[in-house]
């Protein structure tokens, strides 16, 4: 059981992110917290750059979430307090939430 997990430019890749978003609150402690950080994200600060892969990310499993979808893809797994914070100069995503209990 873990106090924390976080994943920093990784989640897009994650074979199956709401399954796996539910594996990681499965191995939280009661109140631990997983921490999201993304600079690549729909509607970012990179997003023109990253169109340019949409090919690629078309033939991989490439989860490329706006600010509203982190949000939410932790609401669908069960997670609590919810964040989401976006520093769209700096060019990045936050999104963190806790298990219940």
């Amino acid at each position: 059981m873990f106090d924390l997990v976080t994943a920093v430019e990784t989640h897009y890749y994650w074979p199956d992110l709401n399954a796996d978003m539910q594996e990681v609150l499965r191995v939280l402690k009661p109140g631990g917290a997983l921490i999201i950080i993304a600079e690549a994200y729909k509607g970012g600060k990179y997003d023109r750059l990253l169109r340019r892969l949409e090919e690629l990310r078309r033939t991989m499993n490439y989860a490329h979430l706006t600010v509203r979808e982190h949000g939410e893809l932790f609401s669908k797994a069960g997670y609590c307090d919810i964040q989401v914070f976006e520093e769209y100069d700096k060019g990045w995503v936050c999104a963190a939430g806790r298990k219940p209990g």
